[in-house]
């Protein structure tokens, strides 16, 4: 029998997912700020043994209370965040990203409930007690994980659930970066798997209010609130700095590809070592714990403990311009992230990939200006193309980096050197290794993400413009003979099943219903192509039978939709798209 076209999904309208941006937005905004109140209070109390949620990031720590015995502060937070994972949420596990993208595409959108409370708490702990990664991997996990969890308690449908994800993940990244823009394309290019008015409207909703609510709680300040660098007047930057951001975006692209391969290698190198998750997370945490205390020793900070702004801090406002120091630090910084993310600890690798743009950008801008005084270089520009252009190599979201880049710094200036370094460094990570940081990690499971976005050609076609109507109408009851169209069989003037095309000839003692097929649902004209296939899916058929306002009448139908049809609009649809082969 013919399946109806009333959808067996709890689909809202586009004011009620309006309404639920609203609340995911507020939401989100008020989770950042708690968020970075609670890896406050972690840091307060593991460094310095005081309640207070209190942290400045900017700003360098100052030397902990415990001494030399601050190299086991990573340690014991470390066995906590073991702990956690292990018995409440795996997918807490590394930098969020991967697995809130692994959702979308490989579980319709669904993420539990609990992993927004265990990847904050885990990520707070790896981060407050001195480890090396970032805010932005467990906020957007964790918002992505609020809103994936409303969305299937209201029964909605994946494809609004995952509008619901980009909202939360938006609104995370907005709220915590001050960077609403960002926040926004962060989902075009990474979240979302198509692009119209019904995902884009409620995902800017739920960003500008999250980033409202940010202001409000921590700030409206930029992330690197620095007045010298912050430009909103375009500059003329120099013939020879221009040029030099070519082989500039080259080393930076080459940098990714060894901060990426770096990670996942650590991952495997301590993977393949035979011990528990416990032993080889302490491990890590150990040999970090050692390498920023000895840099208090050495350089008079812990520079790699953390998210590492203050570092990057110093670099955009040339107090640290020792090229040869420079590269020191993305050395150990890059090592001190693989030690903590490879044995097993939770936060994210976007400031990672900042402090390793900088500091490369500010060696290289400091170093050609010691060579060449004559050029006129600033290294300033060096850092800050340095770190947009990392990113965009490192995520596959150059528009992202590009965008977060001026928010976070305010600095307009440099605009189009950095278009010219990420669009080179993006092109050379690509040119050697087609993963990015993200999809990386979900190929090693076998799943194969997209990268990039085409028009919505299917999703925009409706049914009458693919609608076959070479057809004829039999009563059941009567024999069939040979015949190259489409026949609907029916019964009392409705349909009761179809035919398809045959070129040979029938004996005639066969009748209609002997041949027919009842695996179909009637659809109405007028219905977009990507509903009608949605219908197909959900009810197994293989036809779709379109009449005037879904009527199984004969006198109603317009015409017939097959494997033949969807076939064909396949084909025409990767004929408009350019791989990358």
């Amino acid at each position: 029998m013919p399946t109806n076209t009333t959808s067996t999904l709890n689909e809202k309208n586009l004011p009620w997912i309006f309404s639920l941006s609203v609340v995911i937005g507020l939401v989100s905004g008020v989770v950042a700020w708690l968020f970075r109140l609670l890896i406050g209070f972690i840091h307060n109390l593991a460094f310095y043994g005081k309640f207070s949620p209190f942290y400045e990031a900017n700003i360098h720590s100052a030397p902990s209370s415990w001494g030399w015995l601050i190299i086991f502060v990573p340690v014991l937070g470390g066995i906590i965040v073991v702990w956690l994972i292990k018995n409440f949420a795996p997918q807490a596990k590394g930098h969020g990203v991967p697995e809130v993208i692994d959702a979308i595409h490989y579980n319709q959108g669904a993420i539990p409930g609990k992993v927004s409370l265990i990847k904050a708490l885990a990520s707070s702990l790896t981060i407050g007690t001195g480890g090396s990664l970032g805010r932005e991997g467990p906020i957007v996990q964790i918002g992505a994980a609020f809103s994936s969890a409303l969305g299937q308690w209201l029964k909605l449908p994946a494809r609004q659930r995952i509008v619901l994800i980009a909202c939360g993940s938006s609104g995370g990244i907005a709220a915590t970066f001050n960077a609403p823009l960002a926040g926004l394309l962060f989902s075009i290019e990474l979240i979302l798997v198509s692009i119209n008015s019904k995902t884009i409207l409620p995902v800017a909703l739920s960003t500008a209010i999250a980033a409202y609510v940010g202001r409000i709680l921590i700030g409206s300040h930029p992330a690197f609130d620095i007045p010298n660098l912050q430009s909103l007047t375009p500059s003329l930057t120099s013939v020879n700095e221009f040029i030099l951001m070519v082989p500039f975006g080259a080393i930076i692209g080459f940098l990714s590809i060894i901060f990426v391969k770096g990670i996942y290698w650590s991952e495997d190198k301590f993977d393949a070592i035979p011990v528990n998750d416990y032993v080889r997370h302490m491990l890590g945490t150990l040999a970090l714990g050692i390498l920023f205390y000895s840099m208090y020793r050495f350089a008079g900070h812990y520079y790699v403990q953390g998210v590492g702004y203050s570092a990057i801090n110093d670099i955009l406002s040339g107090a640290l311009a020792n090229p040869g120091f420079l590269l020191l630090l993305v050395a150990l910084k890059l090592l001190a992230t693989c030690l903590v993310i490879g044995s097993g600890g939770s936060g994210g690798v976007f400031s990672p990939s900042l402090f390793l743009g900088a500091a490369m950008g500010g060696a290289i801008g400091h170093l050609l200006q010691a060579m060449f005084p004559e050029l006129g270089i600033d290294p300033v520009t060096f850092a800050i193309v340095g770190m947009a252009a990392l990113v965009a190599a490192a995520t596959s979201a150059p528009l992202t980096a590009a965008i977060i880049t001026y928010e976070m710094t305010l600095d307009y200036s440099i605009i189009l050197p950095l278009m010219i370094a990420i669009g080179v460094a993006y092109a050379v990570r690509r040119m050697f290794m087609e993963s990015n940081i993200y999809t990386l990690k979900l190929l090693r499971r076998g799943h194969i993400v997209p990268e990039g976005l085409a028009s919505d050609y299917v999703g925009n076609l409706k049914v009458d413009s693919l609608v076959n109507r070479n057809f004829r109408i039999r009563d059941v009851n009567t024999t069939f003979s040979a015949y190259e169209g489409i026949t609907i069989g029916t019964r009392d003037n409705s349909i009761v099943g179809i035919i398809q095309p045959y070129n040979r000839p029938v004996e005639y003692d066969v009748s209609v219903e002997d041949l027919m097929d009842t695996g179909f649902v009637i659809l109405r004209s007028g219905m977009h192509l990507i509903g009608a296939l949605r219908h197909l899916h959900s009810s197994h058929a293989r036809f779709a039978v379109i009449s005037q306002n879904a009527s199984p009448l004969a006198e109603e139908i317009l015409g017939v939709i097959s494997e033949t049809e969807i076939h064909q609009i396949m084909s025409k649809t990767a004929e408009l798209h350019q791989g990358s082969s």
